[in-house]
């Protein structure tokens, strides 16, 4: 993406209004902070990027799954974010994961979380022969690839260079939400809520600040 100007860049906050998303171990909703985060990214490109940020939802607003990248690409955005926090049966599991649009999901766990962020959809991906033929059109996968290696690598080095959260790496699997966009577009796993210790620094606006300058770092190096 050398010498390209971005110049208008959409974000999405996962989930919003009766969609609440993952629920951490004392109460915090996904929903929330995926918001505040979204938000403070947003205010950072606009200032250091001099980009125009258009936002999915700025507010505690349900927006349907399919509606988000149609948002981006009516916006005509050079990328398309969306932010989420992630969850596992198992308490200790830790991380940050950064996925690009994929029909086919890079392991197991991938394919799980997919489905379980695609479950707020009008219908399923085995529904819409239209949103298959998007994903095997999808011309853009090499560049959100990429996308995701930088944000990635700049969360990993941001938030958890001196910590024993796990790096998770860079993912496929088919998410609805980046279905059908026509820019590079990625999804970000900032960290797990089920994670007690995840959870409490989740909850500090110093850590979230932290986690939308890393983003945006990303985004820069990008």
């Amino acid at each position: 993406m050398l010498g390209l100007k971005l110049n208008r860049i959409v974000i999405d906050a996962g989930h919003g209004g009766k969609d609440v998303g993952t629920i951490g171990a004392t109460g915090l909703y996904e929903k929330d902070v995926v918001l505040d985060l979204a938000l403070r990214l947003g205010a950072m490109l606009e200032k250091k990027l001099g980009a125009e940020v258009v936002f999915t939802r700025s507010d505690d607003t349900f927006i349907q799954l399919e509606d988000r990248p149609e948002i981006a690409n009516q916006a005509h955005a050079d990328l398309f974010i969306s932010v989420h926090a992630n969850a596992s049966t198992v308490e200790s599991v830790a991380g940050v994961e950064t996925y690009f649009l994929s029909m086919q999901a890079s392991n197991r766990s991938a394919e799980e979380l997919a489905a379980r962020e695609n479950s707020t959809a009008e219908r399923s991906i085995a529904d819409l022969p239209e949103m298959v033929k998007k994903i095997a059109m999808n011309d853009k996968q090499k560049e959100s690839q990429e996308l995701a290696s930088q944000v990635h690598a700049s969360i990993v080095a941001g938030v958890h260079a001196n910590s024993k959260a796990r790096n998770r790496g860079v993912r496929r699997a088919p998410f609805i939400v980046l279905i059908g966009a026509r820019m590079p577009a990625v999804l970000v796993e900032v960290g797990f809520l089920s994670n007690p210790a995840e959870e409490a620094k989740m909850r500090t606006p110093a850590h979230r600040q932290k986690v939308a300058e890393s983003i945006f770092t990303g985004v820069r190096k990008y």
